[in-house]
């Protein structure tokens, strides 16, 4: 039942929940790799996070599906260039923004009670934690299926593909890394 509305949520404001997914990261100063994208295709990036996460709650993904879906993404940005700490930024806009919608929602329908809230916020993490884990796999089989190809990899190598957009880097010489909240 839970599943069945949070789907509902899904399919009624996918064009708004994308249009918003794609604003947030048009305008965020950590999404600089997002920014070589055209509009359309920032979106269909977004969109295709909400239809999946659509297909995992109607029960149509199955854990496999879900583990090969986001291993290919995590492969795909490293291939794009996309610094790892930046994939996971954007998957935590798909995440507030969704969760955004069904707190507007809820505000306002009254569609969930109390006692379903575990229930979906159990579902709900499910599938943003497991995202998390297989892109992040898929990032470093990625990586490690590259490792011959590179003679050296140099802390400027390391910090481009893990760090960037989560840290403020000194110079080369300077080993601390200042974190700044996002």
């Amino acid at each position: 039942m839970v599943n069945h509305k949070l789907t509902g949520i899904i399919k009624e404001n996918l064009d708004a929940m994308t249009a918003n997914w794609a604003e947030e990261v048009t305008k965020s100063e950590v999404m600089s790799t997002y920014h070589k994208f055209d509009e359309a295709s920032i979106r269909e990036r977004g969109k295709a996070v909400f239809v999946n996460l659509a297909k995992w709650l109607e029960g149509g993904a199955k854990i496999h599906e879900v583990e090969e879906y986001f291993e290919k993404v995590g492969f795909t940005r490293l291939e794009e260039g996309f610094p790892l700490s930046e994939v996971h930024y954007a998957i935590y806009l798909s995440k507030k923004i969704f969760w955004n919608y069904v707190d507007w929602r809820d505000a306002v329908t009254g569609t969930f009670t109390t006692s379903s809230a575990t229930q979906v916020m159990a579902v709900f993490n499910n599938y943003f934690d497991l995202s998390s884990f297989h892109v992040t796999n898929g990032y470093f089989k990625g990586l490690i299926s590259k490792l011959d190809s590179y003679q050296k990899l140099t802390k400027n190598d390391l910090m481009r593909l893990f760090l960037k957009g989560n840290v403020v880097a000194g110079s080369d010489e300077d080993d601390d890394f200042v974190w700044r909240p996002v």
